[in-house]
């Protein structure tokens, strides 16, 4: 697309907004609603191809069917010289420019913010639809304070892989992706949520989870490493929101939550109750004697009218507070030790009880049942305290990493660092995992055991029948790594080479293409250069010596009569020459 072009006669192109790794981004105006609207089109390499066309157009009718507040919507599609979105155009700030202002954002913000993106989630995931790539650049605030999701024109449908999204096509932003998206696995809903993980996570702190020295090793950290608690960076967190954002963390989507909406709720539960405590500590900050007024006639009438105005306010809005002297309304925290969390969490709202959770390890206590109350039973409180019910998840236990895929050495690394030990190594050939690399592991990743458990592991000893690559023109480093890689031995000659340059391999013995053992020696022939291996002409006619020196690329100097046989030649046969070298023929007299 280009500055002035109009689109379906109807979308004027007036400026490039920005690029990204699969598509551009303008403004255009649209001349029959005379309104601005942003225009995204794929880059011309993703539409070569017909399927991927096809699969484009179901993607954009459905896309296009999402119209939700916190959603950028997407008002039209169509295909023409390459496939393109019309969406609404959002003026604002991504958040990822909040962020690189290094502003300390407030935990009600961030709340607030983080429940808006699980509804516009939601209501994606109800139609199917997994955005892949949330991340702080696709969300944006506009000047109204509205939340919303951009970059839902390029999605994949959930039970369906398309040329878009594909494995392995789109990897998404090293910092934010899921575990599953790293391994180059299947995405699904929870994948998103993973990712607003890794985005509220960096809001709360200011750093990502996991950063590396590379986009792959940032991957490999998502993989294999624990996040550092959020309250390591910011003191102010309340307990409820780190566990949250840490069981959208988790490794395996299973144990993050089960869909967005619930998601939602517990935020805006979380949020809830940091305004309560917040209100209570600005009514205790009402009361403290250390306040000293000075007050002139005129002003204490005003300021006494505010005061008393105040105290029937609050007298209608916080029910029981003893705003006159009177008899405080209380309740008795029941004991709810053993019970489950739902109806832990069902008796105290019953009772009027604002109701927070916390996850703790016990010994005891099974998972899922409650350990204790803060405050604990038989106390007597009023109705607008903060009860926290402290959960097991069963004796302490820590989730085992996924070390399937790594290097022997790396995988050894990541379990000893994360507390558990190596068991039994078992050596096995096989055919798709490079030697030395891990085959798979036991326990599974995920599953959660004490510290000082032992792992299993299973390594590749390479494949038990080898088919010989091609390694001619490769460097001779470059080929022994191939071949160690795959557990072979090797051993190298030098010979000249008709077309392969110095120092570069020109075959290997055996022959590329042949069934070899592990046990089998490969000879790497590296060149020493090209030259000419001269071919024997002796006895030929002249014509018939002429055209075998030229098909080997050499040329000739003629001494004697040509009608004659060639009876000698310099150099002879079995020298070599560099191509178009010379060499002389001798004729009879």
């Amino acid at each position: 697309m280009e500055i002035g072009q109009i689109i379906k006669e109807r979308y004027e192109i007036t400026q490039l907004l920005g690029e990204g790794g699969m598509s551009y981004v303008y403004k255009a105006i649209d001349k029959q609603l005379q309104r601005t609207v942003a225009i995204k089109t794929l880059k011309p390499i993703y539409v070569e191809q017909e399927k991927f066309v096809e699969r484009f157009k179901r993607e954009a009718q459905t896309a296009a069917n999402l119209n939700h507040p916190n959603i950028v919507q997407i008002f039209d599609w169509g295909i023409g010289d390459e496939p393109f979105f019309v969406m609404e155009f959002i003026e604002g700030n991504t958040l990822t420019s909040i962020i690189s202002s290094r502003k300390t954002i407030s935990m009600n913000d961030i709340l607030f913010i983080g429940a808006k993106v699980a509804s516009g989630l939601q209501a994606a995931h109800s139609n199917g639809l997994v955005h892949r790539d949330i991340k702080p650049g696709n969300i944006m605030i506009t000047p109204e304070g509205k939340v919303k999701v951009t970059d839902f024109g390029i999605v994949t449908l959930q039970n369906e892989e398309s040329d878009i999204t594909k494995t392995g096509s789109i990897l998404g932003t090293a910092s934010y992706i899921s575990p599953e998206q790293a391994q180059g696995k299947k995405v699904s809903k929870e994948s998103d949520l993973y990712s607003l993980g890794t985005v509220l996570y960096e809001l709360i702190t200011g750093r990502p989870p996991f950063d590396g020295d590379t986009p792959i090793a940032t991957a490999t950290k998502h993989i294999t490493e624990k996040p550092e608690k959020l309250s390591t960076y910011r003191g102010d967190i309340p307990k409820g929101v780190e566990n949250a954002v840490l069981k959208l963390l988790h490794k395996y989507p299973k144990d993050r939550f089960k869909n967005a909406e619930d998601l939602r709720a517990v935020l805006l539960q979380q949020k809830t109750q940091l305004q309560a405590v917040q209100t209570q500590e600005n009514l205790v900050g009402l009361t403290s004697p250390k306040i000293k007024y000075r007050f002139t006639l005129p002003v204490l009438a005003i300021s006494l009218s505010i005061v008393i105005g105040t105290i029937w306010t609050l007298s209608r809005i916080f029910e029981g507070l003893p705003v006159d002297g009177g008899t405080q309304i209380v309740i008795e925290v029941p004991d709810l030790t053993g019970s489950s969390q739902t109806e832990a969490l069902n008796d105290l709202q019953n009772l009027g009880f604002k109701v927070g959770i916390e996850n703790s390890a016990h010994p005891e206590v099974p998972a899922g049942s409650v350990i204790r109350t803060q405050p604990i039973a038989n106390t007597t409180t009023n109705p607008d305290t903060l009860v926290t019910i402290i959960v097991s998840v069963g004796p302490e236990a820590y989730p085992i990493p996924y070390v399937v895929d790594l290097e022997t050495d790396r995988a050894i690394y990541v379990i000893e660092e994360s507390g558990f030990t190596i068991g039994q190594r078992i050596e096995v050939n096989d055919d798709n995992v490079p030697i030395g690399f891990i085959i798979s592991q036991n326990p599974m990743a995920g599953k959660k055991m004490g510290p000082g458990s032992s792992i299993d592991l299973v390594i590749s000893s390479g494949p038990s029948l080898i088919q010989l690559t091609d390694l001619s023109r490769k460097s001779l480093e470059d080929a022994a790594q191939i071949l160690e890689t795959l557990g072979l031995k090797y051993e190298t000659i030098e010979e000249f080479s008709e077309d392969v340059e110095e120092g570069l391999i020109s075959g290997t013995l055996p022959e590329s293409g042949e069934i070899i053992t592990p046990d089998d020696v490969v000879t790497l022939v590296v060149s020493l250069g090209i030259r000419i291996q001269v071919p024997e002409v002796e006895g030929l006619s002249y014509q018939d010596a002429l055209d075998k020196l030229e098909e080997s690329g050499l040329v000739a100097t003629i001494t004697g009569d040509t009608n004659g046989v060639v009876r000698k030649q310099l150099p002879r046969k079995g020298e070599f020459l560099d191509p178009e070298g010379v060499v002389e023929l001798t004729f009879d007299e």
